[in-house]
């Protein structure tokens, strides 16, 4: 089964036909790469929270 895809790929994938049919390509080159950007820094922290999901679980106190 093929993984959805997100309004954000979406959006990426729209802005850079854009790009090839723009006869100005800068202004729509500084959006994607801020969007790409910002997808980046948006996986980076939700990868970090599912480490700290993962580390706050495995951890069990010692039985006595």
């Amino acid at each position: 089964m093929a993984k959805k895809q997100a309004a954000v790929d979406n959006l990426i994938d729209s802005l850079v036909w854009m790009r090839r049919k723009a006869k100005r390509h800068e202004p729509v080159d500084n959006l994607i790469d801020a969007l790409v950007k910002m997808r980046r820094k948006a996986k980076k922290k939700v990868v970090k929270k599912k480490k700290a999901k993962k580390k706050k679980k495995t951890r069990r106190p010692a039985k006595r």
